[in-house]
């Protein structure tokens, strides 16, 4: 076979596998690159390519504004003036919402894609080694589920789309069956992925393991979720410097990063960059280099508020007046902010990267670096947090261990005694800007959770002095922790407004 694998270039899958299926007309989502069997090379498996591409394209319009918006910004960790995103600042988001749109779309195109591998897969089984073919199908189902695992804490019952070629209109499953579904795929991945990955910033099954945790800990499922968390203690280590995770590329896939979007700037491309710092970077500072660079998230001064002035992830997360940054702006001998350019007196730090003048990994509205969907801080403190088991307080020295651990990194002091209040905000802090916060919230369970988000001030400072606060709090109503499905899905597909089935598990 002599045909050239056309999307592989320079060593990137671009495209994304899209095999026609009826799931396609269910998500009323263009189709893409068509690729069949027959288009693969000699030497190039499913797995090296196709499986590589499902790391960043179909995720591409959910990391692009849906996670932040709903994980951060809904939640009261952001704040903004961009009318697109005023429905989650306001909370109350609705059906029309296009970035809730966007998101849904792209979740279930992770769960497409992944889908149609796994059918190519099955269909060139005979030609791959056993290790290939299962690695290659652990792949795939573990995308799956960890789109369904947002589809499901955001949305709620959802329809399960369990292979290529799905009935065009399938109905939503019980949210049980949807975190059942979850867990099957995440359960065939621990036992068929390998020890360790294939290639830097691949998952493997430790990682699989640690999502698995946090879907038992969302159910309540504390003494599994610990279980789980144990056996992933010491596989991974917190790296020193915080903010390298987040603002420079070159440290992607480091020592703490466990499963993360792998993104590729390419000028001539799009959907396969991260967006980020487009929408981070205070307007008119020049840090971008280019016409980019629109401060549209600013973070809440409920966020602000909670930094302690000896914790080192405030000038990693958040900009406040005074704060330098010599790494940006370098030609012009750094960067020091100042609490005029932003409503909240404050700007977010993460994501940004710099100029294009600066690195040769940056364009317009491009760069490569990684979002962290989890890291190895998440399992120590979802240790912590299944140890407490819901509990108000715990002195457990295993729990206080790995709180601690996290605490000492940020520069602060231990604790002897962890409450669920502790928790929570440590949570809130190491996470900020990584789309958490909403889900976290939930874990608190409905009531504790709308409380929390009533006290929050996600107001804003209308004098250049920045003291003249215009408060405004959020009061959430029944449905606030359960967002629209899109009304596009709808009118695409009527029987989602149907009570939710079980699903046929056989």
């Amino acid at each position: 076979m002599k045909k050239r694998f056309k999307i592989l270039m320079l060593g990137v899958l671009v495209p994304l596998l899209s095999l026609s299926s009826c799931s396609d007309e269910f998500l009323d989502a263009p189709s893409e690159n068509q690729l069949t069997p027959s288009d693969l090379p000699e030497g190039i498996t499913a797995f090296d390519g196709i499986a590589e591409s499902l790391y960043f394209k179909p995720w591409f319009t959910f990391n692009d504004k849906f996670l932040i918006a709903v994980g951060d910004m809904y939640a009261g960790n952001a704040f903004t003036f961009d009318g697109a995103y005023a429905q989650f600042k306001d909370g109350q988001v609705t059906s029309q919402n296009p970035i809730l749109t966007e998101g849904y779309t792209s979740l279930f195109s992770v769960v497409d894609q992944s889908n149609n591998l796994m059918k190519l897969v099955e269909e060139r089984k005979s030609e791959l080694p056993e290790a290939s073919y299962k690695s290659s199908i652990s792949i795939a189902r573990f995308m799956r589920a960890n789109a369904y695992f947002y589809l499901v804490r955001t949305f709620g019952a959802v329809p399960i789309v369990a292979g290529a070629g799905t009935a065009a209109q399938p109905k939503r499953n019980l949210v049980d069956d949807v975190y059942k579904f979850i867990k099957l795929d995440l359960e065939y991945a621990i036992a068929n992925l390998p020890d360790t990955s294939a290639k830097k910033g691949y998952v493997n099954k430790t990682v699989a393991m640690g999502i698995l945790a946090k879907v038992h800990l969302t159910l309540k499922e504390y003494t599994a979720a610990a279980a789980l968390t144990q056996q992933v203690m010491g596989k991974y280590s917190l790296i020193s410097e915080y903010g390298n995770l987040f603002s420079s590329p070159e440290n992607n896939n480091s020592a703490e990063s466990m499963f993360a979007l792998q993104w590729k700037a390419i000028a001539t491309q799009w959907g396969t960059q991260n967006t980020n710092q487009a929408y981070i970077v205070p307007a008119g500072t020049g840090i971008t280099g280019g016409g980019d660079g629109w401060g549209v998230y600013l973070p809440s001064i409920s966020l602000i508020s909670m930094y302690d002035a000896k914790d080192v992830r405030k000038t990693k997360t958040i900009m406040t007046d005074g704060d330098e940054y010599p790494e940006l702006l370098i030609k012009s001998g750094g960067f020091k902010y100042k609490k005029i350019l932003s409503a909240t007196g404050a700007n977010f730090r993460k994501y940004i990267v710099g100029s294009a003048a600066e690195r040769n990994d940056v364009f317009f509205m491009r760069t490569s670096q990684n979002t962290i969907i989890l890291r190895y801080s998440d399992i120590l403190l979802m240790h912590a947090e299944a140890i407490m088991a819901g509990a108000a307080s715990t002195s457990d020295g295993a729990a206080l261990s790995a709180f601690n651990a996290v605490r000492t990194r940020a520069g602060l002091a231990t604790k002897s005694i962890l409450t669920r209040d502790d928790l929570f905000n440590e949570r809130r802090l190491e996470f900020a800007l990584e789309g958490q916060y909403f889900f976290d919230l939930k874990r608190r369970g409905l009531a504790e959770a709308s409380a929390i988000v009533a006290q929050q001030e996600v107001g804003f400072y209308s004098d250049d002095a920045r003291t003249a606060l215009i408060s405004r709090k959020i009061t959430p109503n029944a449905n606030f922790f359960q967002l629209p499905l899109p009304q596009s899905a709808i009118d695409t597909n009527p029987s989602l407004l149907e009570a939710p089935v079980s699903y046929n598990f056989q």
